[in-house]
């Protein structure tokens, strides 16, 4: 009898710690693969780091010819 309650126990605990850890993988799934909160925003006058030239803008349109 105090087999089966050990074993109870232990698999009470085990069944905990899966759930814990099945919790943690979804939460670092997301985090990993799910939707970014950053925002791909280019500032006037900064230089772009992935080479797309510039095209002739609204701003260019506005210099005097």
């Amino acid at each position: 009898m105090e087999i089966i309650k050990k074993q109870a126990a232990t698999n009470q605990s085990l069944t905990e710690e899966n759930s814990l850890l099945r919790e943690q993988v979804a939460y670092l799934t997301q985090k990993l693969y799910g939707k970014s909160s950053e925002k791909n925003t280019v500032q006037p006058g900064q230089m772009s780091l992935f080479g797309e030239e510039e095209t002739p803008s609204q701003e260019d349109s506005d210099l005097p010819r």
